[in-house]
């Protein structure tokens, strides 16, 4: 899962950045060798963190011009670099590695919290029903924080604003109206609720004032 991860997520983002043509594929090598070539990788133990020394005694600007050094520089001189080229999701189409990536990443989290891993065929079941309903939801959502947006521009009262609870599988559509925050009194019979802030400019630390 870790191969196929940095495998399919390396050609994404060079699709992404570098107009790569679709079919540009990376090897399971390619991917072994990124990951062998790491400064930092952890141990048999969670606890042990082993680092090149080579890597740390090295500056910045070094590990900058060696990541560089690995670009196609006529990508990067090329018009075309400085624009981001989008990438349809389509989970039927295995040829762009969209659903790989898909569980390769999800499987990785799976793994970390204990959560048996799925192929490919569960990951295309799941993203099926999934993509419509949240696509959905969110333009609801998106339109609903909108107005409430619209609303705090016009610096309407409170009781013109509302919560809204909807389940658009039932569907259920609730809008109540929202409570004040609740205030804390304060010095000088002043009194601070939840989005207050306090700004503090001094420069120099507390412990050193006294």
């Amino acid at each position: 899962n870790l191969i196929s991860f940095v495998r399919h997520g390396a050609r994404l983002r060079a699709e992404t950045f570098l107009s790569l043509e679709q079919n540009t594929l990376f090897s399971d090598q390619e991917a072994i060798e990124a990951l062998a070539a790491s400064s930092l990788f952890l141990g048999s133990d969670a606890s042990d963190v082993c680092v090149d020394e080579s890597v740390e005694n090295s500056s910045k600007q070094e590990r900058v011009m060696q990541a560089l050094s690995k670009i196609p520089m006529d990508r990067i001189r090329s018009k075309q670099s400085t624009n981001l080229h989008m990438a349809d999701f389509e989970k039927d189409d295995e040829s762009n590695g969209h659903v790989a990536f898909i569980t390769a990443a999800s499987n990785l989290r799976a793994i970390s919290y204990g959560i048996p891993p799925v192929d490919a065929m569960e990951t295309r079941r799941v993203a099926g029903k999934i993509i419509p309903a949240m696509i959905t939801t969110t333009a609801f959502v998106s339109a609903l924080s909108c107005l409430e947006l619209v609303k705090v521009v016009q610096k309407a009262p409170l009781q013109s604003h509302r919560n809204a609870f909807i389940n658009l599988a039932l569907p259920f559509y609730a809008f109540t109206a929202p409570l004040p925050a609740e205030t804390t009194p304060g010095l000088n019979g002043k009194e601070y609720t939840l989005w207050d802030q306090l700004s503090i400019s001094e420069s120099m630390k507390a412990s050193e004032k006294g």
